[in-house]
């Protein structure tokens, strides 16, 4: 254990000035406008933690800022903190933007949201009438607001944009899958790694190399920073392994009913079991399979709001008999 806890926070999507790993694809994304060839609806596909939303807050930026004081700098991928969309966005008051599903402490869009989105679209704009929607996390939404959003999707005018966050160990509705153009967004392991490296120079944690270059084999950039962060705030020692970090998260998470807790533990019991199968292969099957069950166990957890208690024990259970 540490002697001191300093509480460390990841800087929100919308709040980060640098955008790191993307340029191939912003310059895609660009050129596919200047042509207008974009399409109305974007599905942004990729792990989570891949930093899709950062990627769609400066792209959104490009877009609005053109022709502003301090607009988008394309040179660097930067945003400037003194740019007028970059802080209307902030404070969630620029006319032309709409948030859809950002909120961090809710795993649930609800229908009232997208009866707000509605009104958004059938009003006018100060400006050149574009109007740009981010749907983050699609998986949040139920089967009412689901259905509800279809009828935005259908034919968005010339100057309307979707962009919907998708993680894709998640499953979302085909009618909403069907009417998007997706686009899969992937990093090798050295592109995680650079871009890790850069955006670890904005905290201050002592971490160990080995299991970073193990955790980025098979996670992403996001994953890992929100892994330090979370253990740093939690004063929980870096040094200890997977099993005994899951464990721990799991008694916080009985006396803490966090759900942001809930899905670091699920990210670390995925990573677990990766491992596992990675170094006995002969058993790789059994370490799938009680893997598959546990995230099942999570899913129907949060899904149906079952007994958390009796649930958390069957999960400790299989992991301790893991090992």
């Amino acid at each position: 254990m540490t002697s001191e806890k300093q509480i460390t926070e990841i800087s929100q999507s919308k709040s980060q000035l640098r955008l790191y790993g993307y340029q191939n694809y912003f310059k895609s994304f660009i050129k596919l406008h200047n042509e207008n060839r974009l399409p109305n609806i974007v599905l942004l596909s990729g792990p989570k933690g891949l930093g899709k939303s950062t990627f769609a807050y400066h792209f959104i930026n490009y877009l609005l800022s053109q022709n502003e004081k301090y607009e988008y700098s394309v040179e660097n991928f930067q945003i400037n903190p003194k740019n007028y969309t970059f802080n209307q966005i902030q404070n969630y008051i620029h006319p032309n933007f709409f948030l859809l599903g950002g909120n961090q402490s809710e795993e649930n869009i609800k229908i009232d949201q997208i009866r707000s989105l509605i009104k958004f679209l059938n009003k006018s704009t100060y400006a050149k009438n574009l109007k740009i929607i981010l749907l983050d996390n699609v998986e949040y939404l139920n089967h009412y607001s689901s259905n509800a959003l279809l009828k935005s999707l259908e034919e968005p005018s010339k100057n309307t944009f979707f962009f919907i966050i998708h993680n894709n160990s998640s499953l979302i509705p085909d009618t909403i899958k069907s009417r998007c153009i997706q686009f899969k967004m992937h990093f090798n392991f050295f592109e995680k790694r650079n871009i890790f490296n850069k955006i670890i120079q904005n905290y201050e944690f002592n971490f160990n190399k080995d299991n970073l270059n193990r955790f980025l084999y098979f996670d992403t950039p996001g994953n890992y920073l929100k892994r330090l962060v979370n253990l740093n705030n939690l004063n929980f020692n870096f040094s200890e392994n997977d099993l005994s970090c899951i464990l721990f998260l799991i008694e916080k998470y009985k006396a803490k009913k966090d759900h942001e807790l809930l899905n670091f533990i699920t990210l670390l019991i995925e990573n677990f079991y990766n491992e596992l199968s990675l170094r006995d292969s002969e058993n790789s099957n059994i370490y799938s399979n009680d893997k598959t069950r546990i995230l099942y166990l999570i899913y129907n957890m949060k899904k149906f709001n079952l007994d958390k208690k009796n649930l958390l024990i069957s999960i400790d259970e299989i992991i301790k008999n893991a090992n």
